[in-house]
């Protein structure tokens, strides 16, 4: 795996950790449904984002091509960043 896609996984897993931060208050407090909403609505957000930048950089941008592994680094980041949240705000029992 070369650096450009860590970088892309880095990027992803902050940008996913960010957009389910606005959840946090409620994640903790709602219930199971409401957290899984929130989960379910930041993967496609951010998976969406980096499938659209990528097929914008494909057919686009003249300089720049897009990378089908670039959105597979991509997506994994997210999972990630979604991850390292539901860590750190698991409800407590």
């Amino acid at each position: 795996m070369g650096l450009d896609k860590v970088v892309h996984i880095g990027m992803y897993a902050t940008f996913a950790f960010l957009c389910i931060w606005g959840y946090r208050d409620q994640f903790v407090s709602k219930g199971k449904p409401y957290r899984t909403k929130a989960l379910i609505i930041t993967a496609v957000i951010s998976i969406l984002y980096g499938g659209l930048t990528e097929l914008i950089q494909e057919y686009l941008v003249p300089t720049r091509t897009g990378d089908k592994f670039d959105f597979v680094a991509d997506s994994i980041g997210t999972l990630l960043g979604i991850s390292v949240f539901g860590i750190f705000f698991r409800k407590k029992k």
